[in-house]
């Protein structure tokens, strides 16, 4: 067994975690609130990072968060090609405070385009 397969004392363990608890505290709790043993607290501190994505914990990853935010940009900015020639499409969609904030930004968008020309 390769060190990335989850090992299944392991994953029982983790499945019985508590992962919403508070994220202050290094102590471990079954779902029923009752604190790991020392020798689960071991085993869980020890959990690889796939055996905790394997049981559903959130496993801060700053490599997955950035592709995140670069995507998030690149998809923003796919939008805003199809949105500004067609603004007047979503109107209709938008809230009084969205419509007021949208014509506030695209006022300033559209003085940053000039200003470069």
């Amino acid at each position: 067994m390769s060190d990335s397969t989850p090992h299944p004392h392991v994953m029982a363990l983790l499945f019985d975690m508590n992962f919403k608890g508070p994220t202050d505290s290094m102590v471990f709790r079954h779902l029923n609130g009752q604190p790991f043993a020392e020798e689960e607290q071991a085993i869980a501190r020890g959990a690889t990072i796939e055996e905790l994505q394997a049981a559903g914990a959130h496993v801060h990853n700053p490599e997955v968060e950035a592709e995140a935010d670069a995507a998030a940009l690149k998809l923003a900015e796919l939008l805003f090609k199809y949105v500004i020639p067609h603004r007047k499409v979503l109107v209709p969609f938008m809230t009084h405070e969205d419509m007021l904030e949208y014509g506030r930004l695209e006022t300033i968008v559209i003085a940053g385009a000039d200003a470069k020309e």
